[in-house]
């Protein structure tokens, strides 16, 4: 039996519950999060037996061989380091860190410690991504040349969501204050992630990032100061030699939550389209198909998700490869496109 903590009990938390709760062999034992009645509930919730309100000391009382992190971003590297020094297993929340020292440090801790390590970076339980990457690795479109990524959401042009003038989920996203990275930090590291899986590692960044106007009057809402980036488009170079474009806004009127990438090789062509199907994607292969442009769907087998696949990570001792190391060269790239921003958009290498 597999003894889990869940470290955090907002809104996420209740997917790891949800998911873990479901899994043979796994027993949730202990929750902990700095609003003790919410925590509270959430054990009530989940048939949880121990409450914390201190994560140091659920770390410390013996009850876990695991934790999961869905804690505030400023606080991963903390957690992490903390359970990895008393070598307990540990997945967190996307992105890996809040800043990318913090991030190295993380992925020093655990790779020291010898534990289990992973990020939970969720558009990785799509089958269609998983397939499709190996497509790529494997040579079926050739050599990548081009690609072209995006993430898009509507929620400050749409209430879809609820409206976010007053809502404090949503306001948080939108200043810095308040521990936002803005669409960058919030998403864009899925959309990297994703494109880094399909296409290979990036080595270059030239990124824009774009904080508009909303049309209150003011800057302020309450506590808020709206100043959190809104787009970001960047312009990449990969390891390979392939370019191409990433980018994501919340200005994205018709799309609530679309995140689609389009790889292209001198041989073929790959699409994952999420907010098509996450067990689909498509295919352009074959000099018969390529001469007439016919795109192939492809259907694909469930694959085990990140809850899953970690859990067997710990069952094994076999590192997963949604990694801290993963996770921090996630982090470079966010840090890369900051910088880069910063300079007026010129271009950045990308040091790991």
């Amino acid at each position: 039996m597999i003894r889990l903590g869940i470290i955090g009990t907002g809104g996420m938390a209740n997917a790891h519950a949800r998911a873990f709760g479901a899994m043979r062999g796994v027993a949730i034992t202990a929750c902990c999060d700095v609003n003790r009645a919410r925590a509270e509930a959430f054990a009530t919730r989940y048939a949880i037996p121990k409450v914390y309100d201190d994560y140091t000391a659920l770390l410390d009382d013996g009850r876990v061989d695991a934790v999961a992190s869905v804690t505030p971003d400023s606080v991963h590297a903390e957690v992490a380091i903390a359970a990895a020094r008393r070598k307990i297993h540990i997945l967190s929340e996307k992105p890996l860190a809040g800043n990318l020292p913090d991030a190295r440090a993380m992925a020093e801790a655990v790779e020291k410690a010898g534990v289990i390590n992973m990020v939970n970076f969720s558009y990785r339980n799509s089958a269609a991504l998983q397939r499709a990457s190996r497509a790529v690795a494997s040579g079926q479109i050739g050599r990548v040349m081009h690609v072209e990524s995006s993430y898009l959401q509507s929620w400050l042009a749409q209430d879809a969501w609820g409206d976010w003038r007053t809502s404090d989920t949503w306001l948080w996203r939108l200043s810095t204050a308040h521990g936002s990275l803005g669409v960058l930090g919030d998403v864009g590291c899925h959309i990297y992630d994703m494109t880094a899986l399909l296409a290979g590692d990036i080595g270059e960044i030239a990124c824009r990032l774009q904080t508009f106007d909303k049309g209150l009057g003011s800057v302020h809402v309450g506590p808020y100061v709206l100043d959190a980036n809104d787009s970001f488009v960047s312009t990449v170079g990969f390891v390979n030699g392939a370019v191409g474009t990433i980018h994501s806004s919340r200005w994205a009127s018709g799309h609530h939550n679309s995140l689609r990438v389009r790889v292209y090789g001198d041989e073929g062509a790959v699409e994952v389209d999420l907010d098509h199907s996450y067990s689909e994607y498509r295919i352009c292969r074959g000099k018969a198909n390529l001469r007439k442009a016919v795109w192939r769907t492809v259907t694909c087998a469930p694959t085990p998700t990140n809850y899953q696949r970690f859990i067997k990570a710990v069952r094994t001792g076999a590192p997963d490869p949604s990694d801290f190391a993963n996770g921090v060269k996630i982090q470079a790239y966010l840090h890369g496109s900051l910088e880069s921003a910063s300079l007026d958009s010129r271009p950045v290498r990308i040091l790991l």
